[in-house]
């Protein structure tokens, strides 16, 4: 039969060898196993009957177990017995709340509950003193089951691990040999070399094959104060260490005492004055890098050594400029200290994006009214007249030229007289009626003007550069106006002599950033927008400028706008003009006067936003963000045709357009980005 010995059957034959009445309580409480290849799910129904206990079996349980036994087994030892054999098939028994047992696979069990018997699946954390959490991890992983898991917690420096409780117990035995703190401690003190550099000599030697520099067997740590090295490791690792570290200070104390050092990112010229301050030399005024071709780029900028009052030459440094290097003449001590020195001043410098929008609005309004009279008698000889000079259309010049008709026709008076009228009229505004008669023997004439002006302005200007940090920069669009600052007759007038003197007209903005610890920017920022208004007056040339300027400091947090100043102007102005009493007369008194009312509003604001370009990932974010706006604008313009920018820069640069790093999530200059543009088909080359 296929299930050859059940349990059932070995406790017949024992109740039937022993009796009835003097075996009964040992059948209870010892039994003995001999199964043969019984299927698992018959097996755990024996074993329920025989111990008493409620199994719940998981679906998943399935396969054959083969159990034998010489000796009797107690309950105890029968349920110890049935949880190792489960445990041999992959599964494991985890008590309920209803004090039933469940038997499910092994695979999950890390995710659940403790399990139940001398070899119960159960979760451990080792807290470690002198082993990292990681390493140990690694170590430990190799020797847990394959139901186990093993988890590093670095904050805690401890391992947690889930197994069954025998393999726990090797695990806690491993780890308790491995975590014992073998390592010493060592300081070398250098004589000739730089701590910093000869460190960076052993972490690349120490380095294991195909491993970073820093993950040997011994940690190297330079101490710049005391121009020091600590070694942290084996004691035996060590002493093979310490005669390499011997033998480079010494080979150190035999070097040159002239050293080239070649500068990345800061300016010979300005960190020269900085260096000779330090070791006490004469300072030399601080002069940027000479062009190529000026004829400086072979010299050497260097003043005579100093001299200590022992009579030995202190330390010298002269500055190449056709190299950008420093040539640094000194002690082996001197040239360690200036070597840290140069170190931490040659670091690039960030950047900043200096945006301003400069918004002014204007409204000006003007309204004139008024009307000029003349009588004159019959011989043309005027008895009176109103005129009001600052209006455009004056009566007197009118009414010369109309009496310019009765003058010669060769006369030169009568043409100045007709082309004065006639400028009048031109420069008159408006409305302009008239008429004239006769009044008696006298006659009359009279002129009215009436003029409205609306005129409004919306100025919008975007100016924006970019700087680094700590450095002036200016940008001006605009344009150069002549303007007279002298004038000389001579020779009767024949030979005027006059002097000009051009001045920029436009948009200027000059700012020098401050990148500040915080994250903030101090801005010193002079914006200045100027135009021209117009001509002073009719008869001089001398030019009237518009201009608007501020000049401040101001602190800004990175990429937010700031209001660096404004204007809100409103002025009202009435004029009028009269014949004293005539003018006041009710009814017929706006016949004997002018009246002008003029009303202006100037709306003028000034914001700024800086931006920090840390990175050239930042740089090239902002350069494609700007360069697909402008490529945009051309697309706008000219559908389906190919922007010139594209053109460009195929043809003539012969490169590709910027594009933002794969890892930039917004561009540095704003919320939002250009959207991916249409491919554009060439319209040639």
């Amino acid at each position: 039969m296929k299930r050859s010995n059940l349990i059932g059957t070995v406790m017949a034959a024992v109740l039937a060898v022993q009796g009835p009445l003097a075996a009964g309580p040992v059948w209870a409480q010892s039994q003995t196993l001999n199964v043969q290849g019984a299927d698992i799910r018959a097996f755990i129904q024996d074993v329920a009957r025989s111990t008493g206990r409620t199994f719940i079996v998981d679906p998943g349980v399935s396969g054959t177990v083969t159990v034998s036994s010489e000796r009797p087994l107690s309950r105890t030892r029968l349920f110890e017995v049935f949880l190792s054999t489960l445990r041999a098939n992959g599964l494991v028994v985890t008590p309920t709340a209803s004090g039933a047992y469940r038997i499910s696979p092994a695979q999950g069990a890390a995710q659940g509950p403790a399990t139940v018997g001398p070899e119960r699946f159960s979760t451990e954390v080792f807290q470690l003193r002198n082993i990292d959490a990681a390493a140990a991890a690694e170590t430990i992983r190799p020797l847990v089951g394959a139901q186990g898991q093993v988890l590093a917690n670095p904050g805690a420096n401890s391992v947690v691990v889930a197994d069954f409780s025998d393999n726990l117990v090797r695990i806690r035995a491993l780890i308790g040999r491995i975590d014992v703190d073998r390592t010493g401690f060592e300081v070398v003190t250098l004589q000739n070399s730089s701590a910093r550099e000869i460190a960076a000599v052993l972490q690349t030697v120490l380095a294991p094959p195909g491993g970073q520099p820093g993950t040997g067997m011994v940690s190297v740590t330079p101490v710049e104060s005391s121009n020091s090295i600590v070694l942290r490791g084996d004691p035996s690792a060590m002493a093979r260490i310490r005669p390499l570290i011997e033998d480079l200070d010494r080979r150190a104390e035999s070097a040159d005492d002239v050293r080239v050092v070649f500068l990345q990112h800061a300016d010979a010229g300005a960190l020269l004055p900085v260096l000779q301050q330090v070791v006490g030399q004469p300072v030399t005024a601080p002069v940027p890098n000479a062009a190529p071709g000026s004829g400086r780029s072979s010299a050497v900028d260097a003043p005579a050594a100093a001299v200590t009052p022992a009579g030995v030459p202190a330390a010298v440094i002269a500055r190449f400029p056709g190299a950008n290097a420093l040539v640094i003449s000194a002690s082996a001590d001197t040239q360690r200290m200036l070597a840290e020195v140069i170190r931490q001043l040659d670091q690039r410098r960030q950047q900043v994006l200096i945006e301003a929008i400069v918004v002014e609005l204007s409204d000006n309004a003007v309204r004139e009214l008024g009307v000029q009279w003349l009588l004159a008698g019959e011989d043309g000889n005027p008895v009176g007249l109103t005129n009001w000079s600052d209006r455009a259309g004056a009566l007197v010049p009118i009414a010369g030229g109309a009496a310019a008709s009765r003058l010669d026709a060769d006369d030169p008076l009568r043409e100045q007289l007709q082309e004065l009228a006639l400028n009048t009229l031109l420069g008159a505004n408006g409305f302009i009626g008239g008429g004239g008669g006769r009044i008696g023997d006298g006659l009359f004439g009279f002129i009215i003007n009436a003029a409205k002006t609306d005129a409004g302005s919306n100025l919008l200007q975007t100016p924006s550069l970019m700087t680094l940090d700590n450095e002036e920069a200016t940008i001006l669009v605009g344009q150069e106006v002549p303007i007279t600052t002298g004038e000389t007759l001579l020779d009767g007038n024949a030979n005027p002599f006059r002097t000009t003197q051009r001045q920029d007209i436009g948009v200027k903005l000059v700012v020098r950033p401050q990148i500040n610890a915080g994250g903030s920017i101090t801005l010193f920022l002079r914006q200045e927008v100027s135009s021209i208004n117009g001509v002073l007056t009719d008869s001089a040339n001398d030019l009237v400028l518009n201009k608007r300027e501020l000049e401040t400091t101001l602190v800004v947090d990175d990429g937010d706008i700031a209001v660096a100043g404004g204007l809100l102007d409103q002025n009202d102005r009435l004029s009028v003009d009269g014949v004293p009493g005539l003018a006041s007369l009710p009814y017929v008194g706006g016949l004997f006067r002018s009246t002008s009312r003029q009303r202006g509003r100037t709306n003028l604001m000034v914001f700024i936003r800086p931006t920090i370009i840390r990175s050239p990932a930042d740089a090239q974010t902002l350069a494609a963000d700007r360069w697909g706006y402008m490529r945009q604008q051309q697309l706008t313009n000219a559908p389906g045709v190919e922007p010139s920018l594209d053109e460009m820069l195929r043809d003539y640069m012969r490169t590709q357009a910027p594009v933002a790093p794969d890892d930039a999530i917004t561009a540095p200059v704003g919320e939002v980005t250009a959207a991916p543009l249409a491919p554009v088909s060439s319209s040639g080359g």
